[in-house]
C-alpha cells in the first residue's frame, strides 16, 4: 500500500487595504481600453521601487530649469532584489505645443532619451484630457493658450497608468501600478517671480491638496519647474536638498525649501553634479 499524502494546505487570499479600493476610471472611448482621469479623491500613481530595509526610492532624472523632489517613503523590513526593469521619471518645459505638428516633434525629441513618464511645462493647450493613442495627458486653461501641464507616457508606463487627476493649468497628477508601492506623479509649472504671492499661495496650496489627497503607501515624486532658485548653500537644509543647487537662492526658493521640509521632500536634482548647460 502506498505511503499516504498529505495534502498541502492552500493559503487563503489576504487583502490589504489598498487592494480593496478599485482602480477609479470613467468611461472609456469605445474600442479603447486606456485609464480615465481620476476622481477629485484620487489623484496620484505607481511603479516599480528597490531598496533594503530603512532606506528611500529616489530614482528619477531632472532637466536643467527644474526642481525634482520625492518623498522620504521608508521602505519595509524585507530586503529586496534590485529591479532590472526600472521606471524613469523627468521633466521637460516644451515653451509650447500651441501649434500643428508640435507634440509629434515632442514625442521625437524624446527619442533620444531613456524615459518611461516626462513632466512637461508650458503644454499651452485648452482644456484637460488625453490623446486618441493615450500616451500624452494634459490639463490647461479654459480658453487661453497660456501655462499647461501635461506628461508624455511610453508603452510600458501607458500600460501601468491607473489614472490621472488634471487639477489646473499649473498641476497634474498621475498614478501609476508598481509593486511593492504604487506611485503617484505630480507634474507643476509655477508662476514666475513677477506673479503675485497670492498666486504662489494658490498655486502650493494646490500642490499640497493633491499631496494629501494621495494614499500614503504610495511613493510620491512631483516635477516640474519651480521658477525657483536654491543655491548650493544646504546648511540647515540637509534633509531637503543636497550640496550642487543653482544660483543665488531667491524668495521663491525659501518658499520651495520651507514646502519640501513640510512634506518630507527632498530635492533630488541637487543630490549630484551636472554639467554646466544642464543646470
Amino acid at each position: 500500500m502506498p505511503p499516504s499524502v498529505k495534502k498541502k494546505r492552500r493559503k487563503k487570499p489576504t487583502m490589504s487595504d489598498d487592494d480593496n479600493q478599485k482602480p477609479y476610471r470613467l468611461g472609456r472611448r469605445p474600442g479603447e481600453q486606456g485609464p480615465r482621469p481620476l476622481s477629485s479623491n484620487q489623484d496620484r500613481i505607481e511603479k516599480l521601487a528597490t531598496g533594503k530595509t530603512g532606506t528611500t526610492t529616489r530614482q528619477i532624472v531632472a532637466n536643467k530649469t527644474a526642481a525634482a523632489v520625492t518623498s522620504n517613503v521608508k521602505i519595509g523590513q524585507q530586503q529586496w532584489k534590485i529591479t532590472k526593469d526600472p521606471l524613469t521619471v523627468g521633466t521637460w518645459n516644451a515653451q509650447t505645443l500651441w501649434a500643428t505638428g508640435k507634440l509629434e516633434l515632442l514625442r521625437n525629441e524624446m527619442k533620444c532619451f531613456r524615459f518611461d513618464v516626462i513632466g512637461i511645462s508650458e503644454v499651452r493647450w485648452t482644456g484637460k484630457g488625453e490623446t486618441p493613442s493615450g500616451d500624452f495627458i494634459w490639463s490647461g486653461e479654459d480658453t487661453t493658450h497660456t501655462r499647461g501641464v501635461g506628461m508624455l507616457l511610453t508603452a510600458k508606463a501607458k500600460k501601468t497608468l491607473i489614472g490621472y487627476n488634471p487639477i489646473s493649468s499649473r498641476v497634474i497628477t498621475a498614478r501609476f501600478n508598481a509593486t511593492p508601492f504604487k506611485l503617484t506623479v505630480i507634474h507643476v509649472y509655477a508662476p514666475t517671480s513677477a506673479s503675485s504671492d497670492d498666486e504662489i499661495e494658490i498655486f502650493y496650496d494646490s500642490i499640497e491638496h493633491a499631496l494629501t489627497q494621495t494614499p500614503k503607501k504610495d511613493i510620491i515624486i512631483v516635477t516640474g519647474d519651480w521658477n525657483a532658485k536654491i543655491g548650493s548653500d544646504n546648511i540647515h537644509w540637509e534633509s531637503v536638498m543636497g550640496r550642487y543647487g543653482y544660483g543665488d537662492r531667491n524668495e521663491r526658493g525659501d518658499r520651495l525649501l520651507e514646502f519640501a521640509a513640510l512634506h518630507n521632500l527632498y530635492i533630488c536634482n541637487t543630490r549630484f553634479q551636472q554639467k554646466a548647460n544642464r543646470k
